[in-house]
């Protein structure tokens, strides 16, 4: 079995597999598929296929805000994906193409959300939600107007927690979406292992 690499500068916990459990996927990744998961209605994953990339472990050339996390070690283990690329099929016919990375050769860092529907699609590009499709015969693009309203996100799950608990609010997430994500992130990183699709 291969050492894993190593670079000084990089390691720690956050780089180190055993204990960060992965790389952008587990990172960033899961927050976007929970948050696609949702708009989607849930549905049930029924096959996943992927691949991981560590490339740029090697090299302290990055302006990625990204490559500022974690703890620096010197000699430290850097044996986690950076790039992660995964298409994910679920039982209503409905796809997921992901793709997340700590340090990738692009123009410029971003992070976007798009939904492509049959009578509609959906796009979050920096916090800003932007639906298309059409209204009495003519394809339109919508905006909605959000003003100066500002949401605290885990406040707001904090008090949702705390209605659950008082019997005034259903859950909006209830366990099985949690065993679903686990299964999901699982299922990724051994197909990119098997270099094959994985069935859930």
């Amino acid at each position: 079995m291969a050492s894993p690499p190593r670079h000084s500068g990089k390691g720690g916990w956050f780089t180190t597999k055993e204990l960060s459990g992965g790389g952008p996927l587990i990172d960033l990744g899961v927050h976007y598929i929970d948050l696609a998961l949702w708009m989607m209605g849930n549905p049930k994953p029924v096959a996943v296929s992927g691949a991981t990339y560590c490339k740029f472990a090697g090299t302290d050339l990055s302006d990625s805000e990204n490559s500022q996390f974690g703890e620096k070690k010197e000699e430290g283990t850097f044996n986690v994906e950076d790039l992660a690329i995964r298409f994910i099929r679920f039982d209503n016919n409905v796809t997921l193409q992901i793709e997340f990375s700590w340090a990738s050769n692009v123009q410029e860092e971003g992070t976007f959300l798009e939904l492509r529907g049959t009578r509609a699609g959906a796009s979050i590009v920096k916090g800003e939600l932007k639906l298309f499709g059409e209204t009495a015969g003519q394809l339109v693009n919508i905006q909605p107007i959000m003003g100066n309203r500002r949401v605290d996100a885990h406040g707001e799950h904090i008090k949702h927690f705390v209605q659950v608990i008082q019997g005034r609010e259903e859950p909006i997430l209830i366990p099985q979406y949690g065993v679903d994500m686990i299964k999901i992130l699982t299922a990724l990183y051994r197909s990119a292992e098997l270099g094959a699709e994985v069935r859930l």
